[in-house]
């Protein structure tokens, strides 16, 4: 089952009590219908959302749908057929649906727009798991459709969501995380939300530690190369007969260096007897660098 799916049973789980928002649902679900001369076609590809449909159409109009069951390789769906005059009708008012429009004759109270965008996820609605990407998208048939869910959305207090055409559809989508929520929040998906709220804080966490890694590698390359490059001047010096002419002090250290390639600078430092700060081994290999830098070897 995907992840889609899962939402839409969460969804269609919560009760509705009132009949016009159960009529609300219904005309959300049937905005991805179409209407052959008073022949209504629905394919829905969630078995929670066939019974939801199924189940209002039957209390609501008195109406049992003929179910017509396709599969396709990894594609199935249910293609619902039924006759319904008010259904009818609030196609053709879908389709006519401009900026000036009011769905007020067929939504009748607040919680209606809410089981409207319920119906509406539940037909043609997809969401993407959260642990992969955020993406929350709605399929719809047409301009004028498109336009009717986003003034709906837009009326409950959410953002309306971004467009996109497509093979002569109109795409609703949301890529922000914080809209999906509210959205989710909304619609009442509140385990959905809680999976996404817990993704969230598992990718903080990851990125907590890869910076956190990330920072602890950088500090140990620099410390290599800060080690390399100090080896890198003793040797030089060495090499060149210059090493005898530094202090006994810095002779010392440039030996131990040597020995103890990998020491770190504390290390280095309780290695001298006595041992010194680390400030002052710092002092020392900068002036073994200095005199390399002067005699032009490194």
């Amino acid at each position: 089952m995907s992840f889609s799916s899962d939402v839409k049973t969460e969804l269609n789980a919560i009760k509705i009590k009132s009949n016009c928002c159960k009529k609300a649902y219904l005309f959300g679900a049937m905005l991805f219908a179409e209407d052959n001369n008073g022949t209504i076609t629905l394919t829905l590809t969630d078995d929670s959302s066939v019974e939801q449909v199924c189940y209002f159409l039957k209390t609501i109009y008195k109406i049992t749908p003929e179910i017509k069951n396709i599969k396709r390789g990894c594609y199935s769906a249910s293609v619902l057929t039924f006759e319904s005059p008010r259904i009818s009708e609030f196609l053709a008012f879908s389709d006519a649906f401009s900026q000036e429009g009011n769905a007020s004759a067929y939504l009748s109270c607040k919680e209606c727009n809410i089981t409207f965008i319920r119906g509406v996820f539940a037909a043609r609605g997809s969401i993407s798991d959260p642990h992969k990407s955020y993406s929350l998208e709605i399929q719809a048939p047409n301009e004028a459709r498109a336009l009717l869910i986003s003034n709906i959305i837009e009326s409950m207090g959410l953002i309306a969501p971004s467009k996109t055409s497509r093979n002569g559809k109109t795409g609703l989508f949301y890529r922000n995380e914080s809209a999906i929520e509210d959205f989710l929040t909304a619609c009442g998906a509140n385990n959905t939300l809680f999976v996404l709220l817990n993704s969230q804080i598992e990718k903080d966490i990851r990125n907590l530690e890869n910076r956190a890694t990330n920072c602890v590698a950088k500090n140990i390359l620099k410390t290599v190369e800060a080690i390399q490059q100090q080896i890198t001047a003793i040797e030089k010096l060495k090499e060149n007969g210059f090493l005898e002419d530094l202090s006994r002090e810095i002779l010392v250290t440039a030996e131990l260096r040597l020995e103890y390639p990998e020491a770190t600078l504390s290390e280095l430092a309780e290695l001298h007897n006595p041992p010194i700060s680390k400030s002052g081994l710092s002092h020392r290999l900068s002036k073994i660098a200095e005199e390399a830098k002067k005699r032009k070897l490194i």
